[in-house]
Formats: structure tokens, C-alpha cells, sequence
């Protein structure tokens, strides 16, 4: 069971593809379709990274989580009129990108990367349409990719 917590950020998740790059020294960069709420009001997309790090271990996951994952969502009230809600705290209430609570396996991995809890480790989880990625990192930053 997955107990996900929506992050505060201000775009929402809404993509078939997700690309996700690891390197040793750059951790963790994953590029996805988005919308912010002028994008979402107009019908349109753009692309962001998600820039995790550091990573101490990736799953990308070819199942739909929604569908094939038991998990819980904590959904600030006030959620259900998404529009409203969003216009109002600055951040879509469901955006796709989850902190998991009570993580059994950043638990079963606590001992193995960072024992003495330095690195502040968080299990992530990006949800796409039929697949998902979980990313056990300290922390992510994130930008909007300029078209080419």
C-alpha cells in the first residue's frame, strides 16, 4: 500500500511519456509533458525536467499506478473543484508527483544508502498515463524546458 502525498508545485502531470535520465555525478533528470494552470485553461502542454538528487536508486515501472498499484491519496480539502483550488493556494491538489509516507522500501533501503539519515532520503513516485517512476532521492528542483 502506498500512501502518496502530492508535492506543492505549481504544474500538473499529463503526459504518455516519461524519459528519464540517470547519471552518476547529475543523479536523476526526468522530462515529461505538463500543464500550469494557464496551460490547462488554454488546452496546451510543455515539457519539464524534474532534476532529482542526490538518487540512490530509480524504478521505472511499465504499469499504470492507478490501476495496478493499492495506494491512498491525501487530497487537501477543497481538492474536488481542482480549478478553484489551484487558483487559490497556487498548486494543483493531484499533480502526478508524490511523496510516499511510511515507505517500505526506502525503508528496507535506509540501512543500505544512508544509515545515519545524512542525506534526508524521500521515496518519490511521477505518475504517467501507463507507466510510473519511483526515485528514492534527497530532493528535486525543476524547470521548464525551453522549445528548440
Amino acid at each position: 500500500m502506498l500512501k502518496l502525498v502530492p508535492e506543492k508545485v505549481n504544474f500538473y502531470i499529463s503526459t504518455t511519456d516519461l524519459t528519464a535520465m540517470y547519471t552518476e555525478s547529475s543523479g536523476v533528470t526526468v522530462t515529461l509533458d505538463v500543464q500550469t494552470i494557464e496551460d490547462w485553461q488554454q488546452e496546451q502542454y510543455r515539457e519539464l525536467a524534474l532534476v532529482f538528487q542526490p538518487v540512490a536508486e530509480l524504478r521505472c515501472v511499465t504499469l499504470n499506478l492507478f490501476e495496478h498499484v493499492e495506494h491512498t491519496i491525501e487530497l487537501a480539502d477543497g481538492a474536488d473543484e481542482v480549478e478553484a483550488f489551484w487558483k487559490q493556494y497556487g498548486y494543483h491538489p493531484d499533480p502526478g508527483l508524490y511523496e510516499v509516507q511510511a515507505s517500505e522500501w526506502l525503508s528496507a533501503k535506509q540501512q543500505q544508502y544512508d544509515p545515519k539519515k545524512r542525506l534526508q532520503l524521500k521515496h518519490y513516485v511521477i505518475a504517467g498515463y501507463d507507466s510510473h517512476i519511483e526515485i528514492i532521492a534527497s530532493g528535486y528542483t525543476y524547470r521548464m524546458v525551453e522549445a528548440e
